[in-house]
């Protein structure tokens, strides 16, 4: 049973073949951006809310990362 970190060798022909990340056009990636931007605002704010709380829980007074509001 061969283990997960080996390597099988390759033969000394076999040709490497390399791909290559296909074209994306820039209004695609420009509507794929907006959708991303677009998101629910409330759910934006909540989440931010559940994450300051959580990287500040157990920081001492004054290293927080976030100052209240």
């Amino acid at each position: 049973m061969a283990q997960l970190n080996e390597r099988e060798p390759q033969s000394e022909g076999a040709p490497k073949t390399q791909r290559l990340p296909r074209q994306t056009s820039p209004v695609a990636l420009t509507k794929l951006l907006d959708e991303w931007m677009s998101g629910d605002q409330t759910e934006q704010r909540e989440t931010f809310e559940f994450l300051r709380h959580a990287l500040d829980e157990h920081r001492p007074t004054g290293y927080k990362l976030f100052s209240k509001e």
